[in-house]
C-alpha cells in the first residue's frame, strides 16, 4: 500500500512538474496592444481638481466653498472613478490605443485618472492653454504600443478672446509606422450659433494648415484627427473651410493626402453623441468626431465594415427615465443639482482593423440616438443626493450617485508616477 502511495505522489509530482515547465496555453491579455488600432475621443466635462489656481479664475466655479457646485474631494475621486469605469471598458476591456480628452483643468488631474485606469501602460500629453476657463486637451497613448516622438501645441489666432489648442502628437507604432494625432476643442455656440460661428471658422483655418503642413513632409502620412468641435460635419467650419472628405467614399478608394470624416455619414444617419435641450426643445448632435487621412484607411483596408465610428454608450452612464432618458448621466443637471455622473457628452471610437487580421472583429454597431423620449404624465421625482460619501466601485452596473447613500468607494491606490516615454523636444507641451 505505502509503495502504490509513493508511486501515486510521484506521478503527480512529475505530472506537476511537467505542467510546470512545459509553456501554458496562450491566454489572450485583454490589456494586450492588438494589430486592429483602436482610437477614441471624449470630452470629459469639466474635470477641475479641488485645489485653487490663483492664475486662473475659471476653476473659481470648482472650489469646495463654491454654493453652486461644493465640489469637494469626495465628488472629484467620484467624477474621476466613473471616467475610468467607462475609459477602461472601451475596446472590449483593452482600453483605447489612443484616446483624446477636452475639458481637463490641468496635468494633474489627467494623472490621477491615468492612475485609476485598469491598463497601467499610458503615456500623457498634455499643454495648457489659454483658455479663460482654464480647460485643456490631452492624449493618452498605450506605451505597450507606442513611444512618443515629439509633439506640438498650435494657438488659435483669435481677435477676439482665447481658447484651446491644438495638440499635435506624433507617435510611433511598433512596426516603425509614425502616427499623428491631432486633439481639438474648438470654441463653444456660447453667444448664438451665427455669433460663434466666426471663431470656430478661425480654428478650422488653423487646423487646416497643420494638416497641410503634415502632408507637405510626408505625402503619405498616417493622420488621425479627433476631438469636440462643437460644430457637427455639415456646418461651413467643417463641411467648406476645414474642406474634409465624406465618409464613406462612394467609390471604395481612398486618396492618401486627403482626410475623410469617419462621423460625416453616422450624423446624416441621425447619430450624436451631444444631447442638446434648449427651453423645451431636445436634440443630438455629433459635435464629437473622429478623422483619418486615406493611408491610415488604405492601412486598414479601406473596406466599409473594417472601419467604423460608433457613439460608446455603456448602460451604467445612460439615463433611464424621465425626459432625458437616453442621454449621458452628466455630473451636475442645470449645472445645480448634483447627480454624481460621468459627462454629458457620449464617447465616441473607431477601431481601424488591417484586413489580414482576420481575428479582430469590430464591436457591435450601436443604434442611431435617436430624441430621448418625452416624460410620462407622472414623472419620478429626482433623487437628491444626500450623502457625499464616495461612490461604489467601478462595477456597479449603475451611477452611484443615484442612490440615496451610495456605497463607500475602496481607498484609491497610492500613485505611482507616469515615466517619461521620450524627452521633450520643445518647451510647450508635458511629457510622461
Amino acid at each position: 500500500m505505502k509503495s502504490i502511495l509513493v508511486r501515486l505522489v510521484a506521478v503527480g509530482w512529475l505530472a506537476g512538474a511537467w505542467g510546470w515547465a512545459r509553456p501554458a496555453a496562450a491566454k489572450e491579455d485583454p490589456h494586450a496592444a492588438s494589430a486592429a488600432l483602436f482610437v477614441a475621443n471624449w470630452n470629459v466635462e469639466n474635470l477641475y481638481d479641488c485645489e485653487d489656481d490663483p492664475d486662473n479664475d475659471g476653476d473659481d466655479e470648482f472650489l469646495p466653498n463654491n454654493p453652486t457646485t461644493r465640489w469637494t474631494q469626495v465628488r472629484y475621486e467620484t467624477k474621476l472613478d466613473n471616467l475610468a469605469q467607462v475609459i477602461s471598458s472601451m475596446n472590449g476591456g483593452r482600453g483605447p490605443d489612443v484616446l483624446g480628452l477636452e475639458e481637463v483643468e490641468n496635468e494633474d488631474v489627467v494623472r490621477d485618472l491615468v492612475d485609476r485606469l485598469a491598463i497601467k501602460s499610458y503615456g500623457i500629453v498634455h499643454v495648457d492653454s489659454p483658455d479663460p476657463r482654464g480647460i485643456d486637451t490631452a492624449m493618452l497613448f498605450n506605451r505597450a504600443r507606442f513611444s512618443l516622438l515629439e509633439s506640438h501645441a498650435y494657438k488659435i489666432p483669435l481677435k477676439w478672446g482665447e481658447t484651446r489648442d491644438i495638440l499635435h502628437s506624433v507617435l510611433e507604432d511598433r512596426d516603425g509606422s509614425k502616427l499623428h494625432v491631432l486633439v481639438n476643442h474648438w470654441p463653444s455656440r456660447g453667444g448664438g450659433i451665427e455669433e460663434s460661428e466666426p471663431k470656430r471658422v478661425v480654428a478650422a483655418r488653423t487646423l487646416a494648415k497643420s494638416i497641410g503642413r503634415i502632408f507637405q513632409r510626408e505625402p503619405a502620412a498616417r493622420i488621425v484627427v479627433l476631438g469636440d468641435f462643437n460644430d457637427e460635419p455639415s456646418d461651413r467650419s467643417i463641411r467648406d473651410v476645414l474642406d474634409v472628405e465624406f465618409y464613406p467614399a462612394d467609390s471604395g478608394a481612398y486618396d492618401p493626402a486627403k482626410i475623410y470624416n469617419l462621423a460625416s455619414g453616422k450624423a446624416q444617419q441621425g447619430w450624436g453623441s451631444f444631447y442638446h435641450s434648449f427651453e423645451g426643445n431636445v436634440e443630438w448632435r455629433m459635435y464629437d468626431q473622429i478623422m483619418a487621412s486615406g493611408a491610415l484607411l488604405q492601412a486598414a483596408g479601406s473596406g466599409h465594415g473594417e472601419v467604423s465610428l460608433w457613439v460608446d454608450k455603456p448602460a451604467f452612464m445612460v439615463e433611464e427615465h424621465g425626459r432625458d432618458k437616453g442621454a449621458p448621466v452628466p455630473t451636475f443637471e442645470n449645472q445645480e443639482d448634483y447627480l454624481g455622473g460621468y459627462s454629458d457628452h457620449f464617447p465616441i471610437g473607431v477601431r481601424f482593423a488591417p484586413a489580414a487580421d482576420a481575428t479582430a472583429t469590430a464591436p457591435a454597431e450601436q443604434a442611431p440616438a435617436t430624441a430621448p423620449e418625452a416624460p410620462a404624465a407622472e414623472t419620478p421625482a429626482p433623487v437628491v443626493v444626500a450623502d457625499e460619501t464616495p461612490a461604489a466601485p467601478a462595477s456597479k452596473a449603475a451611477p452611484a450617485a443615484r442612490s440615496e447613500a451610495p456605497a463607500k468607494k475602496p481607498a484609491a491606490a497610492k500613485r505611482a508616477p507616469v515615466a517619461p516615454s521620450r524627452p521633450a523636444v520643445n518647451d510647450d507641451p508635458v511629457y510622461w
